[in-house]
């Protein structure tokens, strides 16, 4: 029997895939990247845009020893990466530190879903590393540390930012331009008139009567019924009312139908996980990470949930036959819809499928007790708006009662859900349409009611709301900027760097933060915008569909760039260090408050450095009793960088 190795990202999938392919096959987990691109100057050679591989550290080097002597003893050796072009450049990576003699033996093998069925076929399936995607990933990397790197420095040195990127600065730059425009925002006001009945329903003013026909309606306004442009006008007509409101018409019924939506992708999942769950980008995207790699239920290592880095609403031919089946067999054929424009089969370009299930007879009340709660709740998400994406639409009856008060017209609809569908399901889904049931015994043509209340309202528009972590990523898919892999990172990275806050769940932008993009909308305008972006975006996804070479588009890219950051450099204001308030007891020159790269931490400086390299902790230094053995000096605890104590 040949010896073969499976060769993956994540040791926590070591367990159910072996549980899968028995004892046939050696797994082993790169961790992550094996090689990453030099940390020293750029990481790549400046005019031909090669990069330079380097081991990141002594674990690294463990694994790719590891694997390296596995694939010696091997006779078939499979790179089972995750299904994405991260995921194609790691496997290119663990192909490349091989010897020629066992890259032979190499093969790729991608599955969307830990499942049995799924890891065979990938097996069935097998194929070469695609370069198209590798370089594309190449390309990202390259023009992230190009502009990353440049921009990281200029702002560290000219405006005491952490750093400033292709990515981060786009998404923060989002943030900072709702902020500019909620300070500049004006209200708009404008009047309604509302009318309660005694019976509680609530009357929307429709038509006025003819004699008020040039009354003038504020059109900017987009809600229902008529809004006043002018206080006096509504008034007008609110003194022409009476207190009570005859029935002049009923319409008859006419039927409205609801879709299901369309199953999960990063972005979306992210957004109702945000919304809904309470929970933040990171939190979801962990929590998805391990419903994708698997659990322990009762004894078994299972995998929950297909691959949640997708931007794909396709589903699977083969789980479609088994979400049908069980809409069928637990609801009935009425339940279950027809979707085929979302049914197709996946290739190797076109790998994933959206986010969902991996068995759908594991119902989230079959999971009740034995998943976390976050873990539950986030599966219930996924499987819900799953299997209602195959039901039938929800359907409404809806009867319009039209009342007359001296000419002028009020309108209610009564809503009555007629069938079910899909809401069987998503009951509590907070966007889906709810009923408004009306008694229409107590409404006949000619009846009269009373009113509890009417009254003019002054209204005015509100400014738009600050974005937060969920509507962030909304608009950045909306304007085409960022992918399944970056959405988290954009949404928590203005965070990180100190950049915005998270209050009452909206971002706020700081001090630094606008500062930040007002300076680098100044010097670098056509770069940190959307349209850059999204046309970056479009870039990489040519070179991954083998259209575009690789480094043509950072050859035409970077000499214009460079200029702009040597134009940057030389007129860039730089914002000046704080004042400690004391002069240096070395050279006599002012003190000032420094952050360390070293300790990532805030220092006491000599304003004349590198002249003077006087330094000087925040912190108290703790000394103790004991003696060194070298100067004979008192020992004084310090801080370790790398144990954190």
């Amino acid at each position: 029997m040949s010896k073969k190795l499976l060769i993956i990202e994540s040791p926590n999938k070591i367990k159910t895939l072996s549980k899968y392919l028995g004892n046939d096959y050696e797994i082993i987990a790169t961790v992550g990247h094996v090689r990453d691109l030099s940390k020293f100057g750029m990481g790549f050679d400046i005019v031909t845009f090669e990069p330079k591989w380097i081991v990141s550290s002594p674990d690294k080097k463990k694994i790719i020893e590891q694997i390296k002597t596995l694939s010696k003893k091997s006779d078939e050796i499979y790179i089972a990466t995750d299904p994405d072009r991260e995921g194609e450049a790691i496997a290119w990576h663990v192909f490349d530190i091989l010897d020629e003699q066992e890259q032979k033996k190499c093969k790729r093998v991608t599955f969307n879903e830990i499942s049995k069925k799924a890891v065979e076929k990938s097996f069935e399936n097998k194929r070469e590393i695609n370069e198209a995607w590798v370089k594309s990933q190449f390309a990202r990397r390259i023009i992230d540390r190009l502009i990353g790197f440049r921009l990281s420095q200029l702002v560290q040195s000219k405006l005491k930012a952490e750093s400033a990127g292709r990515v981060q600065s786009v998404a923060l730059k989002f943030i900072v331009d709702r902020e500019n425009e909620i300070n500049k925002f004006i209200p708009t006001k404008w009047f309604n008139i509302d009318v309660e009945l005694k019976s509680k329903l609530i009357l929307t003013l429709t038509n006025l009567n003819s004699k008020f026909n040039n009354f003038q309606k504020e059109e900017t306004i987009k809600r229902t019924g008529f809004n006043f442009k002018i206080k006096k006008e509504a008034n007008e007509v609110f003194g022409s009312l009476s207190k009570e409101y005859l029935v002049d018409s009923i319409s008859d019924k006419t039927t409205s139908k609801i879709s299901p939506k369309q199953p999960y992708k990063t972005s979306t999942l992210q957004q109702d996980g945000i919304n809904r769950l309470n929970l933040s980008s990171k939190q979801i995207t962990l929590i998805a990470q391990k419903l994708y790699e698997g659990i322990e239920i009762d004894g078994n290592h299972i995998a929950l949930i297909s691959y949640p880095r997708t931007d794909s609403i396709r589903i699977s031919n083969d789980f479609a036959a088994e979400a049908k089946k069980i809409i069928i067999d637990k609801y009935g054929k009425e339940y279950f819809g027809n979707h085929k424009e979302y049914i197709v089969k996946s290739g190797v370009q076109d790998a994933h499928e959206a986010i969902r299930p991996v068995d759908p007879t594991l119902t989230p009340e079959s999971l009740k007790g034995k998943l976390s709660k976050r873990e539950w709740d986030l599966y219930n998400l996924i499987w819900v708006r799953t299997l209602s994406h195959f039901m039938t639409k929800a359907e409404f009856e809806k009867i319009k009662i039209t009342f007359d008060n001296n000419g002028n017209k009020f309108t209610v609809s009564s809503r009555k859900c007629v069938f079910d569908g899909y809401q069987i399901l998503s009951k509590n889904d907070e966007d889906d349409e709810a009923e408004l049931l009306i008694d229409f015994n107590d409404y006949k043509i000619g009846s009269v009611h009373k009113i509890n209340k009417q009254e003019v309202v002054e209204r005015e528009t509100s400014p738009p709301p600050r974005f937060n972590q969920a509507s962030l990523i909304k608009s950045l898919e909306a304007a085409g900027v960022g992918r399944p892999s970056t959405y988290n990172s954009m949404a928590n990275i203005s965070l990180d760097r100190g950049y915005a806050t998270l209050e009452s769940k909206a971002f706020h932008v700081t001090d630094i933060g606008t500062s930040l993009i007002t300076h680098l909308n100044s010097f670098f305008g056509d770069e940190i915008n959307k349209d850059f972006t999204r046309s970056m975006e479009e870039h990489l996804d040519k070179i991954a569909n083998g259209d575009e070479e690789w480094d043509s588009w950072l050859k035409d890219f970077s000499p214009n760039f460079d200029e702009k950051i040597k134009h940057a450099r030389e007129n860039m204001e730089k914002i000046p260090d704080e004042k400690v308030g004391r002069l240096c007891p070395i050279c006599n020159n002012e003190l000032v408050y420094k952050k360390t790269k070293r300790y990532n931490s805030k220092v006491i400086g000599c304003s004349g450095f590198p002249n003077c390299k006087y330094l000087e902790s925040l912190n108290k230094i703790e000394a103790l009793d004991d003696i060194c053995p070298i100067s004979g000096d008192k020992l004084i605890i310090r801080k370790s960088k790398n144990t954190n104590t």
